[in-house]
């Protein structure tokens, strides 16, 4: 009996140390979920390594950190395990015996945060073809750190496309033809081949193939969002050039005026999804030949069609009493056909506002600044003559009506007075693909209470502001100087810059006459497409 209790003693006692070892280790477990959680993403994660190397600029493992939270990772060590390919590569960097590179330890913050890379190059005689991974990893003293792992080969199958060349003149409710080919000037064949075609809005895909899957992606850059995928089984060999074996269609809708079509080949590093989106024709792929030299990886082509936009000044009427403070709203809006998306200039659709001049702009909308003799200034300066408003984004649709709020001070002694909106470039210049300029100008009239009839001025346009694109006005601190009406130009609405001008002006002609010449730095033509 003594025995046996001895033996049932030390079973509890064993048993009692394993869960005193194991609760422990379970709260810590626990502790760590809930910490901060940190991935690892890599730029790319299936690496081709050229032969011949190229030292100078070798292919990368490229890593960040996104910590996906809560709070800050502590003492976060990142790793790089490359005894699966320290064989037959060389990296960049001094890697020690165990082939684990490891990178300084650091805090990482909430959020997005930065990485590292290392350099990794083929070493002389590896064979083609040859693969292996690198596997990244790493701790935190408070969190998780989730491991990734890149795909390591020893060739590439670089894929270019051809070069479209620049379209003028296609007419809405035209289709346009577009070739496409496709080459490998790589060392490896790609298994299969994702063509990645996009379109600016006034652009339409002609035919949906079934072996393509279309789409509406947010804008880049170049206003491109109508996405076509294209999947092919075909293998692209290196060395070879491959056609598509019917152009692909683009109608020119109505909206049509500057227009972008891009494409891109991307290799695949297995047959491709032979998935059928629909019921039309399938697209293939077709060899044609030696790859082609003159290639890019992706292609943008830029094509004009032959139509106009009708941008159109909107004014306002304001009323009040001397030294009231009153608002405005100035509007410019696309009557169409086409839309306005012009990114090959800088000399962006714009509106100029001329200030009443028995009224001082005190309040500036956030999109708009002094106008300067040679374009925007970029400053809110409070009680110039005239401002250019630039909106943002600079695209318009058919339809969109960008709005834009002025403050402005009553002055005294001022009567009912008339300024102007105009349709125009930020550079002050004629949008030559606006044809109808009897809309371009819009009337801004304060009616002051006893000021009498407002002088003549530029028609009212029939579109009010009701858009957005810029109604944030700031407040602005103002010198009562200028709104007390008094001096020789106080109701004239004169700014003290002018003033100046002016004084100066007369002191030239009692001297006999003079010749003020200004040059503009930039010249004033009509914007092109």
């Amino acid at each position: 009996m003594t025995n046996r209790r001895y033996r049932l003693g030390a079973v509890l006692a064993v048993f009692a140390a394993a869960v005193a070892a194991w609760l422990p280790a379970t709260s810590a477990q626990a502790a760590e979920a809930d910490g901060p959680v940190v991935r690892i993403h890599l730029q790319d994660d299936n690496l081709g390594l050229p032969l011949p190397p190229n030292t100078y600029d070798p292919p990368q493992v490229n890593w960040g950190l996104d910590n996906d939270g809560p709070g800050t990772a502590k003492d976060v060590t990142i790793r790089a395990d490359l005894s699966n390919v320290i064989d037959w590569v060389t990296p960049d960097a001094t890697v020690p015996a165990d082939h684990i590179y490891t990178w300084p330890t650091r805090d990482v913050s909430e959020g997005p945060g930065d990485g590292s890379l290392i350099g990794l190059s083929a070493k002389p005689g590896t064979p083609l073809g040859t693969t292996g991974t690198v596997t990244l990893s790493g701790t935190s003293t408070n969190g998780t750190v989730v491991p990734v792992t890149a795909k390591v080969t020893v060739g590439t199958n670089d894929l270019t496309v051809n070069q479209l060349p620049t379209r003028k003149g296609d007419k809405p409710g035209s289709t346009i033809d577009t070739p496409i080919t496709i080459s490998n000037v790589g060392t490896l064949p790609s298994d299969g081949v994702q063509l990645r075609m996009r379109t600016t809005i006034g652009l339409a895909y002609a035919e949906h193939f079934s072996n393509c899957v279309y789409s509406k992606e947010s804008p880049d850059p170049y206003g491109l969002t109508e996405q076509a995928v294209c999947t092919f089984d075909t293998v692209v060999e290196p060395g070879k050039k491959y056609r598509l074996d019917q152009p692909v269609g683009l109608d020119v809708t109505e909206q049509a005026l500057f227009e972008y079509f891009s494409h891109e080949a991307l290799p695949l590093s297995g047959p491709g999804s032979t998935a059928r989106s629909g019921n039309g024709p399938v697209l293939s792929l077709v060899a044609d030949g030696a790859a082609a030299t003159d290639g890019t990886e992706i292609d943008r082509q830029h094509i004009d069609a032959d139509s106009t936009a009708d941008m159109v000044a909107g004014g306002d009427t304001a009323k009040g009493e001397h030294g009231d403070l009153v608002h405005v709203t100035v509007s410019l809006t696309n009557e169409g056909p086409g839309w306005v998306g012009y990114n090959a200039s800088d000399d962006q659709p714009a509106l100029m506002f001329t200030v009443p001049t028995g009224a001082k702009a005190v309040e500036i909308p956030e999109h708009c600044s002094v106008w300067n003799i040679d374009g925007p200034s970029g400053e809110q300066t409070p009680g110039a003559p005239k401002y250019i408003c630039q909106s943002s984004p600079s695209e318009f649709t058919v339809g969109d009506s960008r709005s834009f709020e002025f403050g402005l001070r009553i002055r005294a002694h001022a009567k009912t007075t008339t300024g102007e909106a105009k349709a125009t470039t930020a550079y002050g210049s004629i949008m030559a693909f606006d044809h109808n300029h009897g809309n371009d100008t819009a009337a801004v009239t304060v009616e002051v209470k006893g000021g009498g009839t407002p002088s003549p001025s530029a028609s009212a346009s029939p579109v009010s502001g009701t858009g957005t694109g810029g109604n944030n006005p700031s407040t602005q601190t103002v010198s009562s100087a200028d709104d007390t009406g008094t001096g020789p130009l106080a109701s004239t609405g004169s700014s003290d810059a002018v003033r100046v001008a002016a004084a100066w002006g007369a002191g030239a002609l009692l001297l006999g006459g003079g010749l003020v010449v200004l040059a503009r730095r930039r010249n004033s033509t009509s914007m092109k497409p």
